[in-house]
């Protein structure tokens, strides 16, 4: 026995005591932190040894205050004086380890025929009622800063139970991981007890229950286990999603249903039962559905631990504050270099104040890093949703697949980890279903049975990537072409390169499943991929060797805060290109250039013919010159297209702090946003997905860009935070 685990063991009886005298009959809220109290003294005495007494006694002391918790009772004095006996018998085993436990009279105390004292080897069981109360209600008035924190910290608990529990899948005696499962549940159980979510409380009690049996060695954790432990962490997640969006206001403040009775029952049938738990089939999962035997669950990546943060090393603070910070460095940053470049200045000759200025610069600068790494997390969590989903997806298609996950800690944006999980789920999905062949068809392949999609994230260039790969059979070109003329999405005598025929999977409505089921084959789903990383941005790239696999590569910022921007000029004006989006720049000679009935001006660019935007035309303002040949041609891309854009001159490239503008500029799509550059004055961030799409006469937009309304731009009114 170590000296902290005693000197707690003591703090704990301590203000269990307290708590206990403190109360009267008619007191219900001193319930939560006694069972918190109690829970943890025979936590920590299962530990211990020597102490098996003082464990019998506090699980005892637990079972009893959790009874009246499920209860709804207030205390009755008998129910206090059982509490007391419990206490002082409690306080005599620590000081006399050898004495024996003896259970108080339940008689009178409303639960005498609910507890009683626990056998040695007895599995932790608390028998509640089947017919309970489903529904849980919030007070937001009250509570609402404590539900907050509530749903953050359960989130946490949350991802944590559902890697851990795919980890043990793997390896049953991880008892590390085991514990810290536990744990969390423990954790999720006296927050939510505290708050008076009561059904959430006994589904997550329930569980915290089976977890126990498996950790004191008396359940072995099946496929069918798991699968029950993974259905109560879902209705718990769904629990705390729907409370989220009462939080926020997206829906009205009303009860919650918490569909967790009958799962509960479940849970106390194999508690009740252990030996007939050990002997099910593991193909018997909670809905009723069958689980093929062929069907190996995947291997979680990584070596079983759950990282643990210290809380001394962390704070929480509102986001909005960050973006608030974010946004003053930025004004900073832009005010310093006014300064450093106003003309008074850079006249002097001034040594010392050149260095200051020097110094000034790189500490602005530095200071602009720091702000934006509290905008940056881990894709961690994110990648580790998709264990659950490949698990999922494999048991239910009959496929072998394991997912290899790497670079887990790569920092990006919060937003745009926050908006990755959906397109990175249609990806995963189509990766399994479309890409991984069957068994069967892998081994006649010379493949081993079990496919392997490897999902990856890196740094590349000042920008992220993220991998998608397979080891399947590769995308079939003739008949993504086919189905592609079929539908009448590209002409029948069209002749595509490559890389167009496989970006035509993202065509809307695309599909070359043979028939729809519940996974794909309903065209949806790669179509908003392609959308929702555009959103942000980004861009995809495919690579796929027939037999051998495919290979899909997300281009992403790494922020949206800050904006790598080429910058051009167009009379006296200046626009920001995304450097993500610009294929190439050059200087057009004429025989490059001709005119195509119907389509325009177009440029022919390594042998292919791409239309031309005038910049000056389709923003109606005056150029330094209306001769293609003494301009510069930008080829921008998006969603597989590319355009010519005609400006006069490239000023360079730039970090930018994008700021969004008003309505009087919103209503042109072109514009993405507006950076104030270094001389104070203000360059318009191009949108290259309308840039790609726009027709000139029919589409052009005649908003103003003087002199005279940049300057409006440029003052803050113009500017939405």
């Amino acid at each position: 026995m170590s000296t902290p685990d005693l000197s707690k063991i003591d703090l704990w009886i301590e203000q269990a005591t307290k708590e206990i005298i403190l109360s009267e009959p008619g007191t219900d809220r001193s319930q939560f932190p006694l069972r918190d109290l109690l829970s943890s003294l025979a936590d920590k005495s299962a530990t211990l040894s020597g102490m098996e007494e003082f464990h019998r006694a506090a699980t005892f002391s637990t079972t009893f205050i959790e009874e009246l918790l499920f209860s709804g009772q207030n205390y009755t004095q008998e129910q206090l004086d059982v509490l007391n006996d419990l206490a002082g018998q409690l306080r005599l085993l620590r000081m006399d380890p050898s004495s024996k436990f003896v259970a108080p009279d339940l008689n009178g105390a409303g639960v005498e025929e609910k507890v009683s004292p626990p056998a040695q080897a007895a599995p932790k069981v608390v028998p509640v009622s089947d017919e309970l109360d489903e529904y849980t209600s919030v007070n937001l008035e009250s509570d609402g800063d404590i539900l907050r924190e509530f749903v953050n910290e359960s989130r946490e608990h949350l991802e944590n139970i559902e890697q851990g529990i795919l980890i043990l899948e793997e390896q049953p005696d991880d008892t590390e991981m085991l514990g810290s499962i536990f744990r969390a549940f423990h954790t999720f159980k006296g927050a939510s007890g505290f708050l008076r979510l009561m059904p959430v409380n006994r589904l997550s009690h329930e569980l915290e229950s089976l977890l126990d049996s498996a950790r004191s060695g008396r359940l072995l954790l099946n496929p069918k286990i798991i699968d029950i432990i993974l259905a109560g962490k879902d209705i718990l997640k769904d629990f705390i999603d729907e409370l989220q969006l009462q939080i926020d206001q997206h829906k009205p403040v009303e009860p919650i249903h918490v569909p967790g009775n009958d799962l509960a029952m479940r849970v106390r049938h194999i508690l009740a039962n252990p030996q007939s738990a050990q002997d099910q089939h593991s193909d018997e999962v909670v809905d009723g559905a069958e689980v093929s035997s062929e069907a190996a669950p995947p291997s979680p990546n990584g070596s079983g631990e759950v990282r643990k943060k210290s809380t001394s090393q962390m704070m929480k603070v509102d986001t909005r504050k960050f973006d608030s910070l974010v946004e003053l460095v930025g004004e900073l940053v832009i005010a310093q270099t006014q300064v450093s470049q106003h003309p008074d200045l850079v006249s002097l000759r001034s040594q010392q104040l050149s260095r200051n200025l020097l110094q000034l610069s790189q500490i602005a600068l530095e200071l602009q890093k720091i702000a934006m790494s509290l905008r940056m997390v881990a894709i961690k969590a994110t990648f580790q949703k998709m264990n659950r989903l490949v698990r999922d997806l494999t048991a239910s298609i009959q496929k072998q697949v394991e997912l290899v996950i790497s670079g887990e800690d790569t920092e990006m944006d919060r937003t745009i980890v926050e908006e990755l999980g959906d397109p990175l789920m249609h990806m995963i999905r189509n990766s399994v279903d479309h890409g991984v062949e069957m068994p069967a068809d892998r081994i006649a392949k010379g493949k081993p049975a079990k496919g392997t999609v490897r999902l990856s994230a890196y740094h590349q260039g000042g920008n992220m990537v993220i991998e998608i790969a397979d080891d399947g059979a590769g995308l079939n070109k003739q008949r993504i072409l086919s189905k592609a003329i079929e539908r009448g999405i590209v002409a029948p005598d069209a002749e595509l390169e490559d890389r167009q025929i496989f970006d035509l999977i993202f065509a809307p409505g695309f599909s070359t499943a043979e028939k729809i089921t519940d996974i794909s084959g309903r065209g949806v789903g790669m179509d908003v991929v392609k959308q929702n990383i555009a959103k942000l941005r980004g861009k995809i790239e495919i690579d796929s060797t027939p037999g051998e696999g495919t290979t899909f590569r997300i281009f992403l910022p790494l922020t949206l805060a800050i904006i790598d921007g080429l910058i051009a000029r167009v009379g006296d004006q200046r626009y920001i290109f995304p450097t993500l989006s610009v294929c190439e720049s050059f200087r057009p000679t004429a025989d490059m250039i001709s005119t195509v009935y119907g389509k325009g001006e177009v440029v022919k660019v390594r042998g292919k013919l791409r239309p031309m935007l005038r910049l000056h035309e389709y923003f109606d303002i005056v150029p330094r010159t209306t001769d293609p040949t003494q301009a510069l041609i930008i080829v921008v891309e998006s969603a597989s297209q590319q355009r010519c854009i005609l400006v006069d001159e490239l000023i360079g490239k730039q970090e930018v702090v994008i700021k969004s503008l008003d309505e009087r500029f919103k209503q042109n799509k072109a514009l993405a946003g507006a950076a104030i550059l270094g001389d104070g004055k203000v360059g318009l961030i191009l949108d290259p997905r309308t840039l790609v799409q726009v027709s000139i006469p029919a589409d052009v937009n005649r908003t103003e860009t003087t002199q005279a309304t940049f300057e409006a731009a440029a003052s803050p009114a113009a500017f939405t935070m």
